[in-house]
C-alpha cells in the first residue's frame, strides 16, 4: 500500500517536471522562430509540442500579449497548433487568446480579438483550399486558383473543439460555437450556434 502511494508519488512528479522542462524549451522555441520570422508579439507560451508556423515572404502575423498556444493538450491531444500564411494574407490575433492544438490557413485575412478560446482540434480557414470548378481543378495551377474572403473573431468568443470556420464569416462578440460546428455564415454577438452547418441555438448573456 505505501510502495503504490509511494510510487504514484514518483511517477506524478517525474511527469510535472517532464512537463515543465518541456514548456520552457517550446516556449524559447517559439519565441526563436517569432524572432526569426520578425513577428511582433507580447509575452507569449506554449507546451507539449513544437508550435510550427509558415508565413509567406509577403504574409504578416501580429501576435498580442498573454497567447497561449497550447500543444497536445487534453482535448486537443495528440495534434499541435499550427498556423499558415501564404501569399500576402494578414492574421492578427489579440490579446489574451487561447489556441488549443488548432490549424489557422490564412491567405486573406484573418482577425481574433481579445478573451478568445479556440479549443482543441479547431480550423479556421478564409480560403476554399480547391478551384470550385471542376474543369479548373483537373489543371494543377488552376487547381490552386481560389476564392478568398475575410474571417473576424470577435472579443470574448469561445469556440468549442473541432469546430471549422470557414472563409468570409464573423462570430460576433461574446458568441459561443459549440464543439463539432462547421460555421458557414455570420454569427452576431451574444449567441450560441451549433451543427453542421452551424445554426442558432439560442440567445446568450441577456442581462
Amino acid at each position: 500500500m505505501y510502495i503504490r502511494k509511494f510510487l504514484k508519488k514518483i511517477t506524478v512528479g517525474f511527469y510535472f517536471i517532464q512537463r515543465v522542462i518541456i514548456q520552457h524549451f517550446c516556449k524559447a522555441w517559439l519565441n526563436t522562430i517569432l524572432f526569426l520570422y520578425n513577428v511582433p508579439h507580447g509575452n507569449v507560451k506554449t507546451g507539449g509540442g513544437i508550435f510550427r508556423i509558415r508565413i509567406s515572404r509577403k504574409g504578416v502575423l501580429k501576435i498580442g500579449d498573454n497567447v497561449n498556444f497550447a500543444n497536445k493538450w487534453e482535448v486537443g491531444y495528440p495534434l499541435k497548433s499550427y498556423i499558415r500564411i501564404k501569399g500576402s494574407g494578414v492574421l492578427t490575433i489579440g490579446n489574451n487568446v487561447g489556441i488549443n492544438s488548432s490549424l489557422i490557413f490564412c491567405d486573406n485575412s484573418i482577425t481574433i480579438g481579445n478573451h478568445v478560446h479556440i479549443g482543441g482540434g479547431c480550423k479556421v480557414f478564409d480560403n476554399d483550399f480547391h478551384n470550385m470548378n471542376y474543369m479548373d481543378r483537373r489543371d494543377p495551377v488552376l487547381n490552386g486558383l481560389t476564392k478568398t474572403s475575410p474571417v473576424v473573431i470577435e472579443d470574448d468568443v469561445f469556440i468549442g473543439t473541432s469546430s471549422i470556420i470557414c472563409k468570409g464569416v464573423t462570430i460576433g462578440a461574446r458568441s459561443i460555437v459549440a464543439a463539432g460546428s462547421v460555421v458557414t455564415k455570420s454569427i452576431p454577438h451574444d449567441e450560441m450556434w451549433g451543427g453542421n452547418p452551424a445554426k442558432f441555438i439560442k440567445k446568450i448573456n441577456i442581462q
